[in-house]
Formats: structure tokens, C-alpha cells, sequence
């Protein structure tokens, strides 16, 4: 079922917004986002303008961050030959990047082994770790992985190396007999925040090194601060840049040290020194050929950069990532960079391969019945089911899961989650049916041979029944303020700068607006997104809705609605303005109200109170013509959200509201189709599997209304 989503509004401190407001000098508007920020008078919402609420902990006080540091200067000392190991995603591609160019720039003989995700998988593996000490290897240190790695790491220590272990995954009661266990997530950590991405871990061990190098002292001396700050510092300036992008593409809190790496990193990406960086924004035209810089923020970074990063790894070899942040020569910085491009436009076109068979998939069998999908394809490319998934769960706001079968029967999936489930408890319930797993709460993958696939299925969906509550099916959307047309302006944001940079525990804010007048609706891109003008007490108003495709888009010109949206600037040709981004539609209420008498008339109709029109009576033809409509509207995916608004003012005018009611009833009763509804107009209508030919006077409704 394709539910809508709930719109509500956030519930902030008025009185310490008030405060704010009078205290400072931000917009009304900007002093409610601080008071549910947390933010309570003037102090409070300046520190958190200003970051000073943020605060960069002693690395130290990370477990084994010592004994890391340690082994790095033994090897330093000694010349040995080191290998970083890191992960296939963004984080792990970035972590890795950063660690190696720190070990170059101690001197160090220093390599880099990312597994190959369509033949190896995810985390450390047995071949790769013989393979490595084969290369004379002495110190093996992983990034964004290895915190499972129990029988690898005994392993390489069997051949001769040491390993450190950098990770911020969750652990096992076993930790790997590593040299060092770097992790923020170990029990016995007294590292006061636990929200660092993988490449953030691989940030404090180099700011740990440094603190060392600087200090001569493993313990903190207030009187060695000023010498602490200068060694942070330089690891901010060498490093933010990338470590920053790792952490915005792993989705990791923006609270806390991570908002200072990022604010800062953000800011350091304008003027990177980092050749491969500073190709790549250029590629995707954030910086121009003659390095001016637009405005560079969590957002797009999130939605431009990371995902060229992760094509790389997706389509097999993240290698070609990895050399573009090494890499010291400017044309081979900038071949790499249009790789990753190409790469990712291959992506896309693989991943809407995935979704449309998926999709069908969907409206072939009884998925969308149960409290959880879970798909399996022969054709499948595994590297992009971890997207589809996001896609089908964010679509249904069911958790999902995707496996990819090769011709040998072994299959590989990626699963995502909704708010309330956690999916990694599901798939450790199931372990017995895995060859392989891990993950997080709202993000797993896993491995399994396909005899044992309808068992895990079967499985893990009598685990979401039973673990899934009626409220976590109901998808609820957040919304900051209620705006009037007079704040969409560059006043606004500004203002809402001040706040970045945003992303998960500081999100971009959401903004309500009410009965706004479509006025116009305009295809772009081919039709992939759509333009929204809108007119509101005689103002003009225009939004983009990105990923909205114009025929999917379920409303017409002089509709009535309210939207969600977001504000960003938009430059064009040299004049900056205000530009909303919606986010959600919905029918205003006084465009419902047009629809009331109707639907009362068909309330009574239904329950007998009164007898029906006869312009409400609907004719074969009738029948006809809407099953006909239906049937296009769920051709691709079996099931459709579908305005009524729309479609009888567009495509069935000869129909009115109450006479389309009745023939949905029929239709319902027949088996041609389910319906639900949460309002007078939106429908979630499924078409269900054809039956043997039924005839309308096999429908009791239908019979009744004739007669």
C-alpha cells in the first residue's frame, strides 16, 4: 500500500523563541528553528550560530588510541612497509584517502586495499589479508571496517603483521586481537561522542599522532593547550576537506565534533588543494573553470559529490575514487573526475532498471501486504540494489530488502529500514539462513546461497509482523514553520545559513505554506521534474519539485493546495534569489470543501438513507471507461496514488464524484481492485490479478443501483 505521508508541525519553546527573536538579530522565522534546536536565550542560539557549542574531544580518550599511535611511530621508526584497508563506500573511500596521504606524509612505504564489492563484499577477507602480507606488509590498518574481523586479524597476525583496527560500526562481544581497537562505539570508550564516521576515526588517530608529535605526552596538560590547538589545526587544514565529505555522505549526526568538521571542511572545499577534489566540483560545475565557488553546503555535496564517489565502488573497483583524491597531476585529476561522472550516469541508468522490474515484482505477487518487501532478482546488479531498496521503502515506508542472485546461486542484498525497526535485529534473528551480514539499524546488507532464500524470507517477514506496530506504518513528516509568501525572500535565507551545516540531528528546515493557487506546471528535464507556479492573495510563487515526474504529478492548474517545501538561493546570471523546493503536496482544506456535499451524497447512498440520482448511476460505459483509466495509471507498478480532483476534472469529466465512488465500490467487490483512503480524494487503488471474465452483473452494488 502506498500510504500518504502525515504533515505535522514541530513544537518549539515559544517563550525562549521570543527571547531569541529579542534578544538577537535573526528573523522571527530563524528564532523558532533555534528554540526546537535546543536554544533558549540569547547565549544559546549565539553558540550555536557561532559553533561554540561544539567542541573537539581529546582523541585519547578513544580506546587504544595510544597503543595506535604507538605502533604508527614503531613504524615510522623502522621503515615498515603499511597497508590501509578500507571500505567500498564513500566513507571508507574517503577514510582511506585521508590515511594514506597522512602516511605519506610521514615517509612511509604506505599502499591502499579496498575489496571489490561484486566478487569479495563487504569487510575484511581472508585471500586479501594473505595477498597483502605477500607484499612484504608489516602494518595493516583498517578504516570504516574490520571491527567483525575476529579470524582475519588472527590471521594477519598468524603472517606476520600487526593490524589496527579504525572503525565506528557497532561491535561484537569478540573484539579482533588487533594491536588497536579504534572505535567509538566499544563499551568501554570514554570518548563522549559515539557519531563519527568511519573516516572521522581515521581523523582523530591522525590528530592524536599530531598531538603527540607536538606534546611528547599521551596525557592532557591545560598548559600544553595553545600547542594542541596549533596540531589540531594543521590536521583541519590538511584534512577537513575530504574527512568532512565522508561524513556528510555517511549520513552521521551533524551535532557535536561532526558539525565542526563539516563547517569547517565545507569551507575549506572552496579553495581545496586536493587536485582530485577540486576536479570534481569542477566537473559538476560547483566550481567554475575560473575558480569561483558557488555556494558550497551539506546538501549538495550530499546530492552532487558523494554519489560520483560511490559509483565507483557500486560498479565494482573504488579504486579510480581513491586515486582521484592521490593523485598529484591535474590531467589525470581531471580524467578520473569525468570517470566518476560517466560512472555514475551508468549507475542511474541501472538503478531505474532495478526499480521498474522491482516494481513489477511488487504488483505481481502480495509484497505491499505484508509488513516488510523483500525482493530477489537473477539479473540484478548488487552494487545498486542498496538504492532501489532506499527508493521502494522511502515509496511504501515499509523496510525493504534486495538480493541480487548470481548464476551460481550465491546472492548478495542491501536492505533499508523505517524509523522504529531495526533492521540489523532482524537480520541477526535470521542469521542461521546467512552466509554473511552486518550493518545498522536503518542500513544492512547480507549474503546467502537462493535454496535458503524463501526461508529467509519467510522468516524475517513473521519477525516485521510481529516487531511492526500500525504507528510506524504511518509515515509522518516534520514541518518547521508555517510561512506566508512575504518571508520567500534572500532576507530568509541568509539568515537560514547561519544555521548549516545540516543534515541528520540538524536538518534543513521544512516549511509550511497554505492555500496556494497552482497557476501553471511545467515539465523540465523531459518531464523528470517539474515547475510549480502558484499564486497566493495575488503574489507570485514558484517551486521546483525534483524527482517529481510532470504526468505522475497529481494535480492541475487552479487547484488548490498547501506544500511543504525548503528555501534555498538560486543565482542566475548574476542576480541571487529566493527558491522553494518542494518537498510535498496536499489538497487545501478549502478545496475540500467543494467536495463535502458529494461525499455526504455518497455516505447516504451507501448506507441506504437515500436512493441514488439518476446522474449518479453508473452505465456499463461508465464502468468501462474508468477501469480503463485505472489500468494505465497501474500499468507500472500494479498500484497507483491517484487524485480523484485530477482525474475527473481531466480525464473522466463526464463522471462526477459520487457516480466514480460507486463504481470503485463495485470494482472492490468484484476483485478487479483494492482501494484505500485517508481522505475524500487521494486514493491507493492496487490492481489486482485478473481473474476468469466477471461480469458487472455478478456485482450486488451494481444490480441494486441499475434497479
Amino acid at each position: 500500500m502506498i500510504i500518504r505521508k502525515k504533515w505535522k508541525l514541530k513544537e518549539y519553546d515559544e517563550g525562549a523563541a521570543e527571547i531569541i527573536r529579542e534578544t538577537t538579530s535573526v528573523l522571527p522565522v530563524t528564532s523558532v528553528l533555534l528554540a526546537e534546536r535546543g536554544c533558549y536565550d540569547k547565549q544559546s542560539a549565539i553558540s550555536f550560530i557561532n559553533k561554540e557549542n561544539t567542541t573537539m574531544p581529546d582523541p585519547f580518550l578513544l580506546p587504544d588510541m595510544k597503543e595506535a599511535v604507538l605502533r604508527i611511530i614503531k613504524a615510522e621508526r623502522d621503515r615498515e612497509k603499511v597497508m590501509v584497508y578500507g571500505d567500498y563506500d564513500v566513507d571508507g573511500i574517503t577514510g582511506t584517502s585521508v590515511l594514506v596521504l597522512f602516511f605519506r606524509r610521514l615517509g612511509l612505504d604506505v599502499s591502499y586495499y579496498i575489496p571489490k564489492r561484486l566478487t569479495e563484499g563487504y569487510g575484511v577477507n581472508s585471500d586479501a589479508v594473505k595477498a597483502i602480507a605477500e607484499k612484504g606488509v608489516r602494518l595493516l590498518v583498517t578504516v570504516d571496517t574490520g571491527i567483525t574481523a575476529v579470524e582475519e586479524v588472527k590471521l594477519a597476525n598468524k603472517l606476520g603483521m600487526d593490524v589496527i583496527v579504525t572503525d565506528h560500526h557497532e561491535c561484537r562481544p569478540d573484539l579482533p586481537p588487533a594491536v588497536a581497537v579504534v572505535d567509538p562505539k566499544r563499551p568501554d570508550s570514554q570518548y563522549p561522542f559515539d557519531g563519527l564516521a568511519g573516516v572521522g576515526v581515521a581523523f582523530k588517530l591522525i590528530c592524536a599522532y599530531y598531538i603527540f608529535n607536538a606534546t611528547g605526552t599521551f596525557e592532557y596538560d591545560p598548559a600544553d593547550q595553545a600547542i594542541i590547538f596549533d596540531a589540531v589545526r594543521d590536521c583541519y587544514k590538511l584534512y577537513s576537506d575530504i574527512t568532512a565529505l565522508g561524513t556528510i555522505a555517511d549520513v552521521m549526526p551533524v551535532m557535536k565534533e561532526n558539525r565542526l568538521i563539516i563547517a569547517y571542511g565545507l569551507n575549506k572545499m572552496k579553495k581545496t588543494k586536493n587536485k582530485g577534489l577540486m576536479a570534481l566540483l569542477k566537473a559538476t560545475e560547483l566550481i567554475t573553470e575560473d575558480n569561483e565557488c558557488k555556494k558550497l553546503t551539506s546538501t549538495n555535496v550530499a546530492f552532487i559529490i558523494a554519489p560520483r564517489i560511490n559509483a565507483a565502488g557500486r560498479l565494482g573497483d573504488a579504486d579510480s575514487a581513491v586515486e582521484l583524491f592521490l593523485t598529484e597531476s591535474d590531467n589525470e585529476a581531471e580524467e578520473l573526475a569525468l570517470k566518476l561522472c560517466e560512472q555514475n550516469k551508468e549507475r542511474q541508468r541501472i538503478e531505474l532498471e532495478i526499480t521498474e522490474d522491482a516494481e513489477k515484482k511488487i504488483a505481481e505477487g502480495k509484497e505491499n501486504d505484508k509488513k516488510i518487501i523483500v525482493l530477489s532478482g537473477d539479473t540484478w546488479h548488487h552494487g545498486v540494489v542498496g538504492i532501489v531498496s532506499s527508493r521502494i521503502t522511502d515509496k511504501y515506508n515499509l523496510p525493504s530488502i534486495l538480493v541480487s542472485f548470481d548464476e551460481g546461486g550465491s546472492g548478495k542484498g542491501s536492505g533499508r529500514s523505517i524509523e522504529g525497526f531495526d533492521l540489523l535485529a532482524a537480520i541477526t534473528f535470521c542469521s542461521d539462513r546467512l552466509t554473511k551480514f552486518g550493518g545498522h539499524k536503518s542500513a544492512a546488507g547480507l549474503s546467502l546461497d537462493k535454496a535458503d532464500f524463501e526461508k529467509f524470507k519467510a522468516d524475517i517477514t513473521e519477525y516485521a509482523e510481529s516487531k511492526i506496530t500500525s504507528d510506524m506504518l504511518q509515515p509522518v513528516v516534520y514541518a518547521d514553520t508555517e510561512l506566508e509568501y512575504t518571508d520567500i525572500n534572500t532576507n530568509l535565507t541568509e539568515d537560514l545559513s547561519k544555521l548549516e551545516p545540516f543534515g541528520e540531528g540538524n536538518p534543513v528546515p521544512v516549511f509550511l505554506m497554505r492555500d496556494l493557487k497552482i497557476t501553471d506546471i511545467i515539465p523540465l528535464k523531459n518531464g523528470k521534474h517539474t515547475r510549480v507556479c502558484f499564486s497566493k492573495d495575488g503574489h507570485a510563487l514558484e517551486g521546483l519539485y525534483f524527482g517529481m515526474q510532470t504526468e505522475n504529478f497529481g494535480y492541475i492548474i487552479s487547484d488548490t493546495v498547501d506544500i511543504l517545501f525548503n528555501l534555498s538561493e538560486n543565482e542566475y546570471r548574476g542576480t541571487v534569489s529566493a527558491q522553494m523546493l518542494i518537498r510535498d503536496v496536499r489538497m487545501s482544506e478549502t478545496a475540500y470543501a467543494e467536495y463535502e456535499a458529494d461525499n455526504n451524497v455518497y455516505e447516504y447512498i451507501k448506507d441506504d438513507v437515500i436512493l441514488p440520482q439518476k446522474e449518479h448511476i453508473p452505465s456499463r460505459d461508465d464502468c468501462a471507461a474508468v477501469f480503463k483509466r485505472i489500468k494505465l495509471k497501474c500499468e507500472k507498478s500494479g498500484e497507483a496514488l491517484i487524485n480523484v480532483n485530477k482525474l475527473l476534472k481531466t480525464e473522466l469529466k463526464g463522471i462526477g464524484y459520487v457516480k466514480l465512488r460507486l463504481i470503485l465500490d463495485i470494482f472492490e467487490e468484484l476483485g478487479f481492485i483494492t482501494v484505500s483512503n485517508d481522505d475524500m480524494l487521494m486514493f491507493d487503488i492496487k490492481l489486482l490479478p485478473a481473474k476468469e471474465k466477471t461480469q458487472l452483473s455478478q456485482s450486488g452494488l451494481f444490480v441494486k443501483l441499475q434497479g
